[in-house]
C-alpha cells in the first residue's frame, strides 16, 4: 500500500550537511526560511505542536536537493526510492530528529490511490493526499535545467511526514500537511525551472476531495 511505503520511507535518514547555518541566504542560494510563508511555518507549529517560544530550526540551502534531483534525471540514475531531503523542520537548536520532513524524488508514474488508504485524496497536481501524519504530492515538471540544458518533463513526487505527537483534529491535521508539502512543491518548482510552477496554484486554498 501506497501510505506503508511512504511512512517507511519518511523513516529513512537523508544525506544533510552538518550544524546548522545562517538563516541569512547567500547570494547563490537561497535560504530554506523562505520555503514556507507565514501561514505555512504556523501549519507546522500547530500539526506538530510546537510552541511559538520554540525555535524553528531548518536547512538552509534548497537549492543543493534541487540540483540533486537535476543530476540524477542527467545521469540516468533517477529512482522512486532515490529520495532527497527538502528543508526539514527541526523543532529548537536539535538538528538530529525532524519534526517535519519533506522529501521529493523523481518517479515513473503516478500510482492509482488505494481503496484502504488512511489519506484523504484532493485535487491537486497530478495527484494529492493527506492525513493526520502524512501529505503527498505529485506534480509534472518541465524544464530546461533537465538533460544538460536539452530540456525535459518528468514527474516529480513529494512527501512530508510529521514526527511530534498530533493534537489537533485530523482535519486540521490533514490541511495544515497539504498545506507544507504544497508550499514545499511550489518552492521545489521554482528552483528546478518549472514551466508555469509546475501548473500547481499561485496560493494554496484547500482544495475539493477526489
Amino acid at each position: 500500500m501506497l501510505v506503508a511505503v511512504v511512512l517507511a520511507a519518511a523513516g529513512c535518514q537523508g544525506g544533510e550537511s552538518k550544524g546548522e547555518q545562517s538563516a541569512e541566504p547567500s547570494t547563490a542560494k537561497s535560504s530554506c526560511d523562505t520555503v514556507l510563508s507565514a501561514q505555512g511555518k504556523e501549519a507546522v507549529r500547530r500539526v506538530a505542536d510546537i510552541p511559538a517560544s520554540v525555535k524553528l530550526s531548518t536547512r538552509t540551502d534548497p537549492q543543493d536537493p534541487a540540483d540533486e534531483l537535476i543530476a540524477q534525471n542527467d545521469a540516468a540514475t533517477a529512482d522512486d526510492y532515490n529520495e532527497v531531503d527538502f528543508c526539514n523542520i527541526y523543532s529548537g537548536s536539535s538538528l538530529v530528529t525532524p519534526s517535519v520532513r519533506t522529501r521529493f524524488s523523481l518517479v515513473r508514474e503516478v500510482p492509482a490511490p488505494s481503496k484502504d488508504s488512511i489519506v484523504q485524496e484532493y485535487r491537486m497536481g497530478k495527484r494529492a493526499a493527506a492525513g493526520e501524519k502524512v501529505a503527498l504530492l505529485y506534480f509534472e515538471c518541465t524544464s530546461k535545467k533537465f538533460y544538460m540544458g536539452a530540456g525535459a518533463t518528468v514527474l516529480v513526487h513529494g512527501y512530508s511526514r510529521i514526527y511530534n505527537e498530533v493534537t489537533v483534529s485530523e482535519d486540521v491535521a490533514r490541511q495544515d500537511n497539504l498545506r507544507i508539502i504544497y508550499e514545499s512543491s511550489r518552492a521545489l518548482s521554482k528552483l528546478l525551472g518549472c514551466k508555469s510552477n509546475a501548473e500547481l496554484p499561485a496560493a494554496f486554498t484547500m482544495p475539493p476531495k477526489a
